[in-house]
């Protein structure tokens, strides 16, 4: 039962971070070119309660020159990032939890102007809020049985919380295959 109790305690803090845990609006980035030190920074900052893999760090600048080599985001002008940067890295670091860069680059085509960029980015940080939320209460929900007097295991809470997260990420893969293949416009 000593499991069960650190647990709640651990489910219960990451509760808090998660529910504390908003993206930055458009109007929040600095309005002026930054350089890459900056970025990173900010990054590290907006980002925070993402995990980092194992023996890496969140975002780096040779992450972020891959993305630029691989074309997922634009070149900076004169090695100066602006909000478009911005909101295109939040996107690509959330996104990379789960997507492949192929898929992440499909996302967020370059061609797009500044104003489809933030458009974009809102509509990004929208649904990130409202899934955070439902995230949150079915998390809840799925914990119950745990410390309910059923008493399940905590290997099935582990099990449902894979699944979820494989399941997800075929969901959107499916959903961007679609579009790909029937032109749907999903994503414009």
């Amino acid at each position: 039962m000593v499991q069960k109790e650190t647990l709640r305690k651990h489910l219960l803090q990451w509760e808090g971070v998660l529910s504390d845990f908003s993206l930055p609006a458009w109007d929040d980035f600095p309005a002026l070119p930054l350089y890459m030190d900056q970025v990173i920074f900010l990054l590290n900052r907006y980002l925070a309660p993402l995990p980092e893999q194992a023996g890496e760090k969140r975002v780096t600048p040779a992450m972020i020159n891959n993305y630029v080599k691989l074309k997922i985001i634009p070149p900076p002008v004169k090695k100066r990032y602006d909000r478009t940067h911005l909101a295109e890295l939040i996107i690509v670091c959330v996104c990379k939890q789960t997507l492949n860069t192929a898929d992440i680059k499909k996302l967020i085509p370059l061609s797009l102007s500044e104003q489809e960029i933030r458009r974009v980015y809102e509509d990004f940080i929208t649904a990130f809020s409202e899934m955070r939320q439902y995230f949150i209460r079915e998390v809840r929900k799925a914990v119950e049985p745990v410390f309910s007097p059923a008493n399940e295991p905590v290997s099935r809470l582990l099990f449902r919380t894979a699944a979820v997260s494989g399941l997800s990420k075929l969901l959107t893969e499916e959903i961007i295959r679609l579009d790909d293949e029937e032109g749907l416009g999903i994503r414009q």
